[in-house]
């Protein structure tokens, strides 16, 4: 640029990526631009100062500079002057479109170390090139970042970057990164474990989260990168994110629950099939496959649990013909409510549409407590299997895991690599159903209390609760009569599992 050019108003372009060493410091970008302005007689009237940012963002997508690339603000400089091109970008097609957007609203942009006028046409053909060798560069990088990451995944070390949710990364002692609980997320992580495990529907566990004013995993996150970790949100603070099903649902499927190194969500293995652990596990392996059988069969375990306006029997009475559940209605005539339990498929089937909800109430609990009163509370509990049952399980996985990757490789060091695992996996599947084992599984055990005293000290929520843990049904339809008007003749049959049928017939 000559001496003789008017005095510009000057934008310096600071950036620093923080993954790469060669990267010079703010202020020493700082002082070339403005060594080169006073040089010029220009005045910087601003920085766009962008740190931690990687140099294959799009300059208009960056947080500081971005914002000085709008109509809005184009008037307020006229020079955009950078310590060095890739400060701008590293990617031709970006700082193409840099180049033209400057020429369009009459700027001007300068590399101060290379003496670079990219308002000129020689100028911008030597950034072109300088760009394409600095592309060639970031790939170079990226290749690697990517060879790095194999490698900490193989050794089981962690390779950076936002951990799972319950974990945060600390220094080992022979070198590099492993993962510990966080101890301020962990009881979130197990409640989430815990509510699931006892059916609860992923729906109504992330709204609780929200009406409780849990930040999600995300938003955690980046109070933990500012450090200063909080789980909830202050009062009158926005949320900036809500839990949602699908998330919830994501870090209960995660096998970062169990400490596994993963990726692309496959876990990594050893030459035995053994997953590689890098961290130690925020829950049990039968909490894990109850988790899974859980969500494996979802739709069960969402009919045991109620929305937030359903009835007090939402899920514990059927319809007497269809054996479909009866959905709880609110109908306010007159300022007066009135409630129904209704069958979705009334029209299929001879029947009232609709029965009054406190005469269905009123008749499962005194048919329940006249028969079952004074047994004792029986529900249904998740027994875990022995030591053999857990490690077979696992095997197990591990083979499904690796069956499924062989379609998945091309080439034939990878295929060797599979085979090899799955052959010593399957030797120990061969040595571990030779040995007796106590497999896990759900089962009816009584759990102390009759069921009189429980239900007369419980809250609706809490008895609703009792009849489905306990698996007690009520099938129950009326004819003779429409509407919700008295008379008619009902039918109804208590339904009892098994364990307290038993139980009753004694």
């Amino acid at each position: 640029m000559s001496q003789n050019t008017p005095p510009l108003r000057v934008l310096g372009r600071l950036r620093l990526s923080r993954s790469t060493d060669e990267s010079t410091s703010i202020e020493r970008q700082r002082e070339t631009i403005q060594r080169w302005a006073d040089a010029y007689g220009h005045q910087v009237i601003g920085w766009a100062e962008d740190v931690d940012v990687s140099g294959a963002i799009d300059p208009f997508d960056t947080p500081q500079l971005g914002a000085w690339l709008t109509p809005d603000r184009a008037g307020e400089w006229d020079a955009l002057a950078a310590w060095k091109l890739d400060r701008l970008g590293r990617n031709a097609i970006q700082l193409n479109r840099l180049f033209a957007w400057s020429l369009d609203h009459g700027k001007t942009l300068v590399s101060c170390s290379e003496s670079l006028d990219l308002s000129t046409t020689t100028g911008r053909m030597l950034a072109s090139i300088i760009a394409g060798i600095a592309e060639g560069e970031l790939e170079a990088i990226r290749e690697r970042s990517r060879s790095s990451r194999a490698k900490l995944r193989e050794s089981a070390r962690w390779a950076g970057g936002k951990p799972p949710f319950g974990y945060r990364p600390v220094p080992r002692a022979a070198g590099g990164w492993e993962l510990e609980h966080d101890d301020l997320a962990v009881p979130l992580v197990q409640r989430i474990v815990t509510e699931a495990i006892d059916g609860k529907p992923l729906t109504r566990i992330a709204a609780e989260l929200n009406d409780e004013g849990y930040r999600t995993p995300a938003d955690y996150y980046r109070t933990v990168k500012a450090e200063e970790p909080t789980l909830t949100l202050a009062e009158g603070e926005t949320r900036s994110s809500r839990w949602q099903t699908t998330a919830v649902r994501n870090l209960l499927r995660n096998n970062a629950l169990r400490g596994y190194v993963h990726h692309n969500g496959s876990v990594v293995r050893d030459d035995d099939g053994v997953p590689l652990q890098l961290g130690e596990p925020l829950v049990t392996p039968d909490e894990w496959d109850a988790v899974q059988a859980i969500l494996d069969g979802n739709h069960e375990a969402r009919k045991h649990h109620r929305r937030p306006d359903a009835g007090p029997l939402s899920g514990v009475v059927f319809c007497a013909w269809c054996g479909e559940p009866l959905h709880h209605n609110r109908n306010v005539t007159k300022g007066n409510e009135y409630r129904y339990y209704r069958c979705p498929k009334i029209r299929e089937h001879d029947g009232v549409s609709m029965v009054p909800a406190s005469e269905v109430e009123d008749l499962l609990e005194s048919e329940f407590l006249a028969q079952a009163g004074t047994l004792p509370v029986t529900q249904r509990v998740w027994v875990p299997g022995d030591a053999r049952d857990q490690e077979l399980r696992e095997a197990v996985r591990a083979l499904d895991d690796l069956t499924r990757l062989v379609g998945s490789v091309s080439s034939a060091t990878a295929q060797e690599r599979i085979t090899t695992q799955i052959s010593a996996v399957d030797r120990r599947i061969l040595e571990l159903e030779s040995q007796p084992v106590r497999e896990a599984h759900w089962e009816y055990r009584e759990v102390g209390g009759t069921y009189r005293d429980v239900w007369e000290n419980a809250s609706t929520d809490e008895r609703r609760s009792l009849l489905l843990r306990s698996g007690i049904t009520l099938r129950v339809g009326v004819t003779g009569r429409r509407g919700g008007h008295s008379g008619g003749v009902w039918t109804w049959e208590l339904n009892v599992p098994e364990p307290v049928a038993d139980a009753l017939a004694r």
